[in-house]
């Protein structure tokens, strides 16, 4: 049985020791084989990436985008420095790609921050999770999996689900090309996304606004087996291997350099 536990902290909104909190919290409670699922936006707070839109210059291209969709061009150019392409808009959202995941804004987030300042994605998921990992194997002699994850809109859908952003200490994409179906019928595409599907079971538990919630324990999994570190690129595929992207007649249109 898969069982899914809460664990609620006190408001952050600056840098602060997240190997430190979490041990804090439930080090000693956690056993060989669990699964952390972690907030994507709490990563990024505890590595200060919270930015006042104030202190942000703009540019001519960011005043561009800021008067076609109605974004202010401070945040315009953030988004631009965090994207490595711009797609397209509408009315309060850019669409950009980063890592090969679509992320309307770029991922910068204006809820649970403070007015006037926005969090960014965190600078490397990957080796946050991996730094995670290691520290409770480290403290506690256990062996436990992280999953970042982040709330994302799906196409066509209302409403958002959880989706991985970065795991390291479990399997976190199961490819079953090979296997076959109920009637024989062999697999031809097919991968199970379970970081994924475990991000938006936990996003249930972690909640959209108020709830605090930035650690969900995962317990039952049992997938710390196989390949065991995923970035963000290593969710995506690319967009002229993607059934929307192709669909839609995907074709470059600008890239960006990453900020330093």
């Amino acid at each position: 049985m898969i069982t899914l536990a809460p664990v609620k902290t006190e408001r952050r909104s600056s840098a602060f020791d997240l190997p430190d909190l979490l041990d804090r919290l439930i080090g000693k409670n956690l056993r060989d084989g669990d699964v952390l699922v972690v907030s994507s936006k709490f990563i990024a707070i505890s590595e200060g990436r919270v930015m006042a839109l104030d202190s942000v210059v703009p540019t001519a291209y960011a005043e561009e985008l800021s008067s076609k969709f109605s974004i202010s061009p401070n945040l315009c150019e953030l988004i631009i420095r965090e994207s490595d392409e711009v797609l397209g808009g509408v009315v309060s959202f850019i669409l950009t790609s980063k890592d090969g995941l679509l992320s309307p804004n770029a991922g910068i987030d204006k809820s649970n921050i403070e007015p006037g300042r926005v969090v960014l994605y965190p600078r490397n998921a990957l080796e946050s999770a991996s730094t995670l990992v290691e520290a409770m194997r480290f403290r506690h002699g256990i062996r436990i999996g992280v999953v970042v994850s982040d709330s994302r809109l799906m196409p066509t859908r209302r409403g958002t689900t959880g989706v991985a952003i970065a795991a390291a200490g479990l399997e976190a994409i199961v490819d079953l090309r090979g296997k076959k179906d109920l009637f024989g019928n062999i697999l031809r595409v097919t991968s199970q996304a379970i970081a994924d599907d475990v991000s938006s079971a936990a996003q249930l538990v972690m909640g959209e606004s108020d709830e605090a919630i930035p650690f969900v324990l995962v317990r039952g999994l049992d997938r710390l087996t196989g390949r065991s570190k995923y970035s963000t690129s290593d969710f995506s595929v690319r967009a002229d291997q993607c059934v929307y992207m192709r669909s839609f007649g995907y074709s470059a249109r600008r890239t960006f350099p990453r900020a330093s």
